[in-house]
């Protein structure tokens, strides 16, 4: 099991993430931190059930959500 969590996060790490919204600096403060959950359930691979999970793992590790590239999106912590 612990072979297959590192996999899991060398390929996380690896791959990066093409669905996270970009951010712009210009739009100040209420730009949320890079890695929190900035998804809204209609967005493309999100569902209620990963959405809530993204939430959780906003709450456990905020500003270091780790988005796994599949659909639906998974997310883990570092």
């Amino acid at each position: 099991m612990r072979f297959c969590s590192s996999l899991l996060l060398l390929l996380a790490l690896a791959c990066g993430s093409s669905t996270e919204p970009a951010q712009d600096s210009s739009s100040g403060a209420d730009a949320p931190a890079a890695g929190d959950c900035d998804y809204e359930l209609g967005d493309p691979c999100i569902t209620e059930e990963n959405l809530a999970a993204c939430q959780a793992r906003a709450a456990e590790c905020p500003g270091e959500v780790l988005v796994l590239e599949s659909c639906p999106l998974q997310f883990a912590c570092p």
